[in-house]
């Protein structure tokens, strides 16, 4: 599959690009010529829309999506030494973007789910179904050792990255990483033993 989309990169490349003027190209555009960038973009913004198309459908955010592709190669188009086709870099940047929103919705969208009645309380018109719901939320997460409840709420509730928690808390981003897992784990058992 990878050698398919690869190859199908190449075949959409214009043929100045594939029969050895990339290197010059990105000779040019790591000295900072803004029209050796365009190029760039030009030449592999469709490969780009069109694999950001396949991964994640007919998003409202694509153009969006493309864009933050681009400034990610151009930021790093420095450290890029040419070991693969810019094609199969851009692909790599586009796999990782992607990854990474995905990541971003799932956790937003569970986040959403699981702690509704964060922001059904502060109102104060909670219904007692959702007063239950809430009571059962803050009894799971007082089961919770505090360090552990401490990141849990930063990350989902406040919705703070790693590395803010880290920086916060002043603990390695490894740890806040290894508390955090531990956080959903432990949310997880005392969630099946409720049941």
């Amino acid at each position: 599959m990878a050698a398919e989309l690869i190859e199908s990169a190449s075949a959409a490349a214009p043929t100045e690009l594939r029969e050895g003027a990339e290197e010059l190209l990105l000779t040019r555009a790591r000295g900072g010529e803004a029209r050796a960038l365009r190029e760039i973009y030009d030449a592999y913004q469709g490969l780009v829309r069109a694999h950001l198309h396949r991964l994640l459908g007919s998003d409202s955010e694509i153009d969006d999506i493309t864009q933050i592709v681009f400034a990610r190669a151009f930021g790093a188009i420095d450290r890029f030494r040419g070991g693969s086709t810019i094609a199969t870099w851009l692909y790599r940047i586009t796999a990782n973007t992607t990854h990474n929103l995905l990541r971003q919705r799932y956790r937003g969208a569970r986040l959403k789910a699981a702690l509704r009645w964060f922001d059904e309380g502060r109102g104060g018109h909670m219904s007692a179904q959702n007063m239950d719901a809430r009571r059962q939320a803050t009894q799971l997460l007082q089961g919770l050792h505090p360090d552990l409840r401490e990141v849990f709420v930063l990350y989902h509730h406040e919705g703070l990255t790693l590395h803010e928690i880290a920086a916060i808390l002043e603990k390695p981003v490894s740890t806040i990483g290894d508390r955090l897992g531990r956080a959903r784990r432990r949310l997880h058992a005392l969630i099946e033993g409720a049941r």
